[in-house]
């Protein structure tokens, strides 16, 4: 049941992509992304915050983080492509696709802001280095490599400290 929220952050984007594919998009996109913004990005941007409260530790939630991350890849390339497809005439939709990219990263950098916080509560991470990995969960493709060595740094971190 904890999952779900994250699972529907999973598939939504696929759902959204898959619903222009098929339908009008001048007519489907801005219902479907409003529908998909206020019931799945916008929770899971909250619930992030609430994992700690639910019992899961810095590592679950910067795993969950690297899960989304790297599930958001592919909607970032199939947009990249589409936009390179349409030239120049992509122009006038940059603003609209920018906002749809940072839709869809703001609600996986929040679960890696969520696990930075709790990292640094238990020291685990700098207060330099949250502040650092703060900042690069909200810039594209650099989040990417920041989810990688948040989730493999904190669970060494842990694991060291468990054994000493």
């Amino acid at each position: 049941m904890k999952r779900i929220p994250m699972m529907l952050l999973l598939v939504s984007p696929y759902g959204l992509l898959g619903l222009l594919l098929t339908e009008n998009p001048a007519r489907v996109l801005p219902a479907g992304w409003a529908l998909v913004c206020l019931l799945v990005f916008l929770p899971n941007m909250l619930y992030a915050f609430w994992l700690p409260r639910l019992g899961f530790s810095p590592e679950q939630i910067l795993g969950w983080n690297l899960v989304l991350k790297l599930s958001s890849i592919p909607v970032y390339c199939l947009v990249f492509c589409a936009a390179l497809l349409m030239g120049v005439f992509v122009i006038p939709l940059l603003p609209f696709l920018v906002l749809f990219d940072y839709s869809l990263l703001l609600p996986s950098s929040m679960y890696g802001i969520s696990g930075v916080k709790l990292a640094r509560r238990r020291g685990l991470m700098s207060r330099w280095g949250s502040v650092l990995h703060i900042l690069l969960q909200l810039t594209f493709c650099l989040d990417v490599c920041s989810a990688l060595y948040l989730y493999f740094t904190v669970k060494n971190r842990k694991k060291r400290r468990c054994a000493s």
